[in-house]
């Protein structure tokens, strides 16, 4: 079973050992297509030449172009993609080297088409630790159109792991290439251009339209330092780009006929929820007229 890894890379903060974990996985089966982003002539790419040589190894497919944010890099990628089962992964990860493995097999004895692995902190700057403590399982929402991530937090040999959740995390998430076909052909696209953040929470969405079930895959592990963690302050551009990813899902899918949510209970959450934040920042005001 051939397997699909697409990353975007910016920045060389945590290329030499998250690279290094790709080059050092056990299924060989595999191609890694690689975006790098970034503007300027020293860049990730260049780095990646001089730390792994790369245009050696013929499993890196690595291209270079402007930057289209996380959607957009990520459509491009996955367009792409010639494998069995692709995996949208994050360049800010350390990967067991049995990490690909582990998904074939997994893949090979499901009936499911999305999966979710499981993410645990990468405490990276604590001599980039492996740490047992949940970063995310996936993603749900409720009634009131509430996202969340699942047990984040929570130590992972204490926490009772679900069989599926509603969908998966942006970060790192796994489908079948007829999965990916069947999201893009309905939606044209793997993640909208119009988000930036949130656009897995979007994703979350459209595949429980479609049907799709995201199975939990209880022994496939990677761990993840990300920059936007429950552990860590949000900064001005965060917040900003979050509240627009609100307003955007809400144009986009506040609908009086989608089964998954109460309208009317997501419309009274939204409503304190934005006048808490308007509140509190008050610059968020100026957001409102690019929705």
């Amino acid at each position: 079973m051939k397997l699909s890894v697409c990353i975007i890379v910016y920045k060389t903060k945590y290329l030499e050992h998250s690279f290094a974990s790709l080059i050092d996985q056990t299924h060989k089966d595999v191609e890694f297509l690689i975006l790098d982003q970034e503007d300027g002539v020293w860049s990730a790419s260049e780095f990646l030449e001089e730390k792994f040589k790369l245009s050696e190894d013929s499993r890196f497919i690595i291209e270079k172009g402007p930057n289209l944010w996380h959607s957009g890099g990520m459509n491009k990628l996955a367009n792409k993609a010639t494998g069995d089962v692709i995996v949208i992964g994050s360049n800010d990860m350390h990967y067991p080297k049995d990490f690909c493995a582990n998904i074939a097999k997994y893949v090979q004895n499901s009936n499911s088409q999305v999966f979710c692995p499981i993410l645990c902190r990468w405490d990276y700057l604590n001599n980039r630790a492996l740490t047992q403590e949940i970063d995310t399982i996936g993603i749900n929402f409720d009634r009131k159109l509430c996202f969340s991530e699942p047990f984040s937090g929570l130590a992972l040999k204490n926490t009772s792991i679900p069989d599926f959740v509603d969908g998966p995390n942006g970060a790192l998430a796994i489908f079948t290439k007829d999965a990916l076909d069947k999201i893009i052909l309905t939606d044209g696209f793997l993640f909208d251009l119009q988000l930036h953040y949130k656009n897995d929470c979007d994703q979350t969405l459209r595949i429980k339209k479609l049907g799709l079930k995201t199975e939990v895959m209880k022994n496939v592990i990677a761990y993840h330092d990300r920059q936007a963690a429950f552990y860590k302050q949000k900064s001005r551009s965060l917040i900003e780009s979050s509240f627009i990813g609100d307003l955007r899902l809400l144009k986009k899918h506040l609908r009086f006929e989608f089964k998954y949510f109460n309208p009317f209970l997501a419309s009274i959450y939204y409503l304190a929820k934005f006048s808490f934040l308007l509140i509190r920042y008050p610059y968020l005001c100026k957001q409102i007229p690019k929705i």
